[in-house]
């Protein structure tokens, strides 16, 4: 039987090792464990109760997930975001979960924590529903409480300036295009902890642009702190995904049931391949 912990005991721990400390019912027996086995190896807290087998990895996300979702809702109609993202108000619709379960896979929060700035583009074939994957994820990896970037390169369909209610100047072809001030491109959304570089201002030779500037480079130059960055390629040529994903962590495909040609498939992988770009997984819509 699990011993009880008091209040008392557990001002010393953080809200979200509190938040772990009471969802699962740990003790004082458990605790003094975990605060041996965190003397004797430097782990931290969520790594101690995972190594002790005192609470399982995945109940450790659920738990951390659970907690940051329930403060980071917004009201749509009260912020001016679309109706479309819909995991930033509504945690049970069928996307939102859907794609939960792809943030566990692709985010771990600890990962998070530790800084590196993690990159993943979205990119649809046969499809446009894209943005709303892209969207959709941001949101719920903004979530998990560590700051983020949503970038929209998805020039022949842009769309989150919209979705997110913001009207920015600046953008992903300004950054291309050699911006002076890489930081003057991001603006906050409603979302909190997400950010958004919009698509920004037509270019001449977009292209060609795309080709020799590698966007992926230009965004983790920025350093403002980001933990993730996820990136909207849309339903575009193959040659320019590849050149948008190029030196990122990997690529999300969007697909639709019965209308996602292999044919275009067969064109876009090898040119990932090409650019060393990881195909982490597909996301079927539909």
């Amino acid at each position: 039987m699990r011993s009880s912990t008091s209040r008392a005991a557990t001002d010393r721990y953080s809200e979200v090792e509190t938040a772990l400390i009471d969802a699962n019912r740990l003790g004082r027996e458990e605790l003094d464990r975990i605060e041996a086995y965190r003397a004797r190896t430097g782990a931290s807290f969520t790594e101690a109760v995972v190594d002790l087998g005192v609470v399982a990895p995945e109940q450790v996300q659920r738990t951390l997930a659970t907690r940051a979702e329930a403060g980071t809702l917004i009201d749509p109609d009260a912020t001016g975001v679309s109706r479309a993202v819909v995991a930033a108000y509504d945690p049970d619709n069928a996307l939102t979960v859907k794609l939960r379960a792809l943030r566990s896979s692709l985010f771990a929060i600890e990962d998070l924590e530790r800084g590196d700035l993690r990159v993943i583009v979205v990119a649809a074939v046969g499809t446009d529903d894209a943005p709303g994957v892209a969207a959709n994820l941001a949101t719920l990896v903004a979530q998990l409480g560590q700051p983020g970037l949503l970038v929209d390169a998805n020039f022949a369909a842009p769309t989150h300036n919209s979705l997110f209610a913001v009207d920015p100047a600046e953008g992903v072809t300004s950054l291309l295009s050699g911006a002076e001030d890489r930081a003057a491109t991001v603006v906050e959304t409603p979302v909190p902890n997400l950010s958004l570089i919009a698509a920004g201002p037509a270019i001449n030779a977009l292209p060609e642009t795309v080709e020799r500037v590698s966007l992926v480079e230009q965004i983790r130059a920025i350093r403002l702190g980001h933990r993730f960055a996820i990136i909207d390629a849309g339903h575009q040529p193959p040659e320019m995904v590849a050149a948008i994903a190029r030196g990122a962590d990997g690529l999300l495909l969007v697909v639709e049931r019965t209308q996602t040609p292999f044919a275009a498939l067969d064109a876009l992988l090898p040119r990932l391949e090409a650019a060393d770009v990881p195909v982490l997984g597909s996301i079927l819509i539909r």
